[in-house]
């Protein structure tokens, strides 16, 4: 089974917040995204507001990726898909603020109300869950959503991989170490 990872593009959100300057972040956690999503699924796509037709148009399990979170374990992503291959309905990776970070969702129908604003997580997993279907939960992770993030953005990515979200690294300062000794490593 050829695995499809969607990422859900948010430049708009994080325009919002950080200012004009988010389109260097976006395009740095989109990068990193896509990359990460090539080393583990092998195919890419980024999306907006068509996650219900792309849905459709794969007709099988399929993951998507908050476009805020560059520094998602590869290893997220590969238990997502394992859980859906397994008969697993929905796979939620739940964020910090009561929205998600990763969905792994095995019927295209179930994309077409999925939660796209903080808090419409829980309404969402209750529906499902009363339809009969299976759902199950990641660890606890979180997004980049406030410029206080980027603190613990820095610090995550101290504890990965090297090679790990080099575009949000070097957005970072992170050329060469800089970033671990600059936050006290």
């Amino acid at each position: 089974m050829q695995r499809t990872t969607l990422i859900l593009e948010r430049t708009a959100a994080l325009r919002e917040t950080f200012g004009i300057e988010a389109s260097w972040w976006s395009n740095a956690f989109v990068a990193d995204l896509q990359a990460l999503v090539t080393r583990i699924t092998g195919t890419t796509a980024t999306i907006t507001s068509t996650v219900r037709i792309t849905a459709e148009i794969i007709d099988q399990p399929f993951v998507i990726i908050s476009g805020d979170t560059p520094h998602i374990p590869e290893t997220r992503i590969r238990d997502a898909f394992t859980l859906l291959e397994s008969g697993i309905d929905v796979v939620v990776g739940p964020c910090d603020r009561g929205s998600w970070y990763i969905l792994g969702i095995r019927q295209p129908g179930l994309a077409a109300h999925i939660p796209l604003a903080t808090g419409g997580l829980l309404p969402w997993i209750d529906q499902i869950q009363r339809r009969g279907l299976h759902v199950t939960q990641l660890p606890l992770w979180f997004r980049v959503m406030y410029p206080t993030d980027l603190a613990t953005l820095a610090v995550a990515l101290r504890t990965m991989p090297a090679g790990y979200a080099p575009a949000t690294r070097h957005l970072l300062g992170d050329n060469e170490g800089s970033l671990a000794r600059e936050w006290g490593a």
